[in-house]
């Protein structure tokens, strides 16, 4: 029998719910939002010139994403005849996990400062990522069960906002608390700066998120 196809349903709000098609939307949309947010952090901290070939491909290898993907996709498989919220609830802790065991690794192997290992776009970062992916496809998931998902795209647009608005917002404080990043072996050279304006644009999007959210809670009612 097919994973989309369990011989008992798993309710939500009342109707069933198919836990391969969970795991494919979870899974495609943390990917997006991966790459929302990486992209945020480049503009963030000022830095959108990739010069070497495979460069933009690079900045996404990262501990966190890599462990995160394995282990959600193993946890959605193992937990299918579970509730979607139980199953979100094993996917939030993966997470943390992951994003922990990056934390590690930076601070132990890179040899990076605690405020420089959290203000990365897949430590502090990853954690909005997957926040994002979970609301993204639960609110899907329950708009199927009442029999449409009229207005999703609205509902994937806001997050899309909150997300850049994320990414911006690291990228600015990295800069600010610890500098640019820089190359492993380079020195790194710290000029104090203000992060107001990437914070304001952080906050603008947020914004422009919440109206999108606003939006389509008052077409949804």
């Amino acid at each position: 029998m097919s994973d989309d196809a369990p011989p008992t349903p798993i309710p939500v709000g009342g109707m069933p719910t198919r836990s391969g098609s969970v795991a494919r939307v979870l899974l495609l949309s943390a990917l997006v939002a991966t790459a929302v947010v990486g992209l945020a952090f480049q503009l963030g901290i000022g830095d959108t010139v990739f010069a070497r070939p495979g460069e933009l491909l690079l900045l996404y290898v990262d501990v966190a994403p890599v462990l995160w993907f394995a282990s959600a996709a193993v946890l959605l498989s193992v937990f299918r005849w579970q509730s979607i919220d139980q199953r979100f609830r094993w996917v939030m802790l993966a997470t943390v996990g992951a994003v922990a065991v990056s934390i590690v690794v930076r601070l132990t192997l890179f040899g990076q400062s605690p405020l420089v290992a959290m203000l990365e776009p897949f430590t502090l970062g990853f954690l909005v990522v997957v926040a994002a992916a979970i609301a993204f496809t639960r609110t899907r998931v329950r708009r199927l069960a009442r029999g449409s998902d009229a207005g999703i795209t609205l509902t994937g647009i806001g997050l899309g906002f909150a997300l850049v608005g994320a990414g911006v917002a690291i990228g600015a404080l990295r800069v600010a608390l610890t500098g640019p990043p820089v190359p492993p072996g380079a020195v790194s050279r710290y000029v104090e700066t203000s992060p107001t304006t990437g914070l304001l644009i952080a906050a603008t999007l947020l914004m422009i998120a919440g109206l999108f959210w606003l939006t389509d809670r008052t077409r949804n009612r």
